[in-house]
């Protein structure tokens, strides 16, 4: 498990993995799979704009 630390306020964004396997197109071979969380994690939060799901706008839009 791997924490996001927001700011201004410090509180923590909860983004879990989906149940069921994504649409995705990127593999990441790592050996580490905390490093996989942390760069899937990165790469979901660089485009935040395009986030869907309404349990992760609510937390970021609280954080706002």
């Amino acid at each position: 498990m791997t924490n996001i630390l927001m700011e201004p306020d410090g509180a923590y964004l909860c983004v879990v993995p989906a149940r069921r396997p994504g649409q995705g197109q990127v593999f990441l071979p790592f050996e580490d799979e905390r490093l996989s969380l942390i760069l899937s994690k990165a790469f979901l939060l660089a485009a935040d704009a395009g986030i869907t799901d309404e349990s992760i706008r609510v937390q970021i839009e609280r954080g706002a």
